[in-house]
């Protein structure tokens, strides 16, 4: 029955700061589901769509729900169980019930931070993030991030790569993967970590979705990096709730000159701190979590942690990708930026080119690919 009772509660159409509120007002679950309109009242909440809400009181809608979790394989965990993170309890407007597939980790025992970004992100932006989230998730960092297209697809994949667990906020049901071209990506954050949703089961992604759940990402974690954002990128909302739930902000900075760069270097203009390493991330932990610290006991100033480029590019191939990451560049550019004498330069475009990870323009003028 109390289990019934949460979902019942988690399927109310109120939102998470009333329902937390509620959950102050009375004693448990059990006593907001048993309480009538009069005594809804005497707690002081008069708004009558509220008052519908909570005096529907058939169970049908919850019995559902955990029919269809037992057969899609959806786990819950509500508010006041053990399992539940005091981390996320702890925000203004916490889920009362977490729906979620694979495996639950304890968060308030892991160095969990938030890696998040623009949906339209450049080859610089996806670099950056594959590379900062596996470096910290090989240093011993949990990244947590929300699966949508750009950057945060890119977080999961940089920790997957070092071997570790990722876990995905999502803006849907559990169990309804979008967008549809990370299902591969979808199952194997299921099988090495977690994909997690106040929505229950079948929940499609509705637009405002998106930013409710993102006080969950902030929420569950210790920090939030922003890689790359443009001045509107909701990345940006996620950044200033987790300010508001006292976590700290981290930003990745980027060409002055290009626009999806502008939210993170305004960040750091506003006392975000600046990153270049996964290190920088978590050397701020190292206290509250020791073995963050294990491999720098033999002088190493920053855990042996660096991700390859993807399809094993060079040194030299990575250095012209990253200088026309934010735009294209003529041949001579490339050459000067690099420090790479003429033929050198041309045999390696050669290469990327064929590869896909250069398209070659009008005038000796190179872009990046989208194969990368």
């Amino acid at each position: 029955m109390p289990k019934l009772q949460w979902i019942w509660f988690s399927l109310l159409k109120i939102n998470a700061a009333r329902k937390a509120a509620l959950l102050g007002m009375f004693p448990s679950v059990d006593a907001i589901y048993a309480a009538s309109r009069e005594e809804y009242r005497a707690k002081g909440i008069t708004d009558e769509k509220a008052l519908v809400e909570l005096c529907e009181k058939s169970l049908a809608s919850a019995e559902r729900v955990l029919e269809l979790c037992a057969k899609t394989g959806i786990k819950t965990v509500a508010i006041d169980e053990l399992s539940y993170p005091d981390r996320l309890k702890n925000i203004d407007d916490p889920p009362s019930v977490l729906y979620y597939k694979g495996n639950l980790p304890v968060f308030d025992a892991e160095p969990a931070i938030a890696v998040v970004g623009s949906r339209s992100h450049t080859a610089y932006g996806r670099l950056a993030a594959e590379r900062l989230a596996y470096e910290i998730a090989a240093g011993g960092g949990y990244v947590v991030s929300g699966m949508a297209r750009g950057i945060d697809s890119d977080a999961h994949r940089g920790a997957l790569k070092a071997g570790r667990p990722t876990a995905a906020v999502l803006g849907s049901g559990p169990d309804v993967v979008y967008p549809r071209e990370n299902a591969g990506l979808y199952e194997e954050i299921i099988s090495n970590g977690c994909v997690i949703s106040e929505y229950p089961p079948r929940t499609q992604p509705l637009a405002f979705h998106f930013p409710e759940r993102n006080r969950i990402v902030s929420g569950l974690s210790l920090a939030v990096l922003v890689v790359e954002a443009g001045r509107r990128s909701g990345a940006l909302i996620t950044a200033n709730i987790a300010a508001d739930q006292g976590r700290d902000v981290f930003a990745v900075p980027g060409n002055i000159d290009v626009p999806e760069s502008e939210g993170t270097n305004d960040l750091i203009k506003a006392g975000a701190k600046l990153v270049s390493t996964g290190w920088d991330v978590l050397s701020e932990y190292a206290g509250l979590f020791p073995s963050l610290t294990e491999s720098r006991k033999n002088g190493e100033k920053s855990p042996d942690c660096r991700m390859d480029l993807p399809k094993g590019f060079t040194d030299a191939q990575s250095k012209i990708i990253l200088s026309i990451a934010k735009k294209p560049l003529h041949l001579d550019e490339i050459i000067s930026i690099c420090g790479l004498s003429a033929s050198e330069a041309l045999a390696e475009l050669t290469v990327l080119e064929i590869e896909g990870a250069v398209t070659q323009l009008p005038g000796k003028r190179f872009a990046a690919g989208t194969s990368i």
